[in-house]
């Protein structure tokens, strides 16, 4: 199947918010087609034989985690957008939520018109030739391992997670949304705990995945992940320093 122009891709297992969405958008629907999934398996043959100019993505899917296929995404689809929708009702989630530069979210139950305005900025240009509103900028390219690993965070996830950037590998590992142990290997070097997470954390990511199955670790990092974010923005800003 080719389109003539990206379509919205739609992932949203419960069959009624999924038709919702879809009539919200019928006014932009002969600009971008609307595909729809209920599965991340769905998802993710559609996306291999089709342009996505945006994903919408719920997070708790019944085969997966809606926030590890944005990841897969960003290699397949590196210059699409997204936007998570959750039922997470906490403010401070949605709070922690805006202060990602990366992904857009929207608590459910979605309202009609600012789920309209929210695609239709999404959609626009990165700038307007005619001096008008800026897009946003930022697309799935643009994930960092900051931006992950906030986002497994905010989901009170656990398990592991495998990075690699070029001749870097590293995994982090959670437990109910807090980081407790990481590891990387550098050419000649390997470290763990808090030192080998400030290092991943300033990689650009070239690929990531969930690890299935990760052998148990004891902790050895004791921040809270809040905190270990923090810390790794003000080392970048220092590193950027001249």
């Amino acid at each position: 199947m080719t389109n003539t122009a990206p379509a919205i891709l739609i992932l949203e297992d419960t069959r009624t918010v999924q038709n919702y969405i879809r009539d919200v958008l019928r006014p932009i629907e002969a600009r971008h087609p609307i595909l729809l999934a209920r599965r991340l398996t769905e998802a993710q043959e559609i996306a291999a034989r089709t342009g996505i100019a945006l994903f919408i993505v719920d997070i708790g899917l019944p085969d997966g985690d809606g926030i590890d296929f944005l990841c897969e995404m960003s290699m397949l689809h590196p210059d699409s957008r997204a936007l998570i929708v959750t039922s997470t009702p906490t403010d401070d989630f949605r709070e922690r939520a805006r202060q990602l530069g990366v992904l857009h979210f929207m608590a459910k139950p979605l309202e009609r018109r600012a789920l309209l305005d929210a695609v239709v900025n999404l959609l626009l240009p990165p700038t307007a030739s005619d001096g008008g509103p800026t897009g946003f900028e930022a697309t799935l390219g643009g994930l960092s391992p900051v931006d992950i690993i906030q986002l497994k965070c905010l989901r009170n996830t656990g398990g592991c997670i495998e990075l690699r950037e070029e001749h870097l590998f590293g995994q982090v590992w959670f437990e109910n949304g807090e980081i407790i142990h990481a590891e990387c290997t550098l050419p000649g070097a390997r470290h763990s705990g808090d030192e080998a997470l400030q290092c991943i954390l300033l990689w650009r990511i070239g690929c990531i995945r969930d690890v299935q199955n990760p052998r148990t670790v004891a902790r050895t990092i004791h921040t809270s992940w809040q905190q270990l974010l923090m810390d790794a923005g003000a080392q970048a800003a220092e590193s950027a320093v001249p």
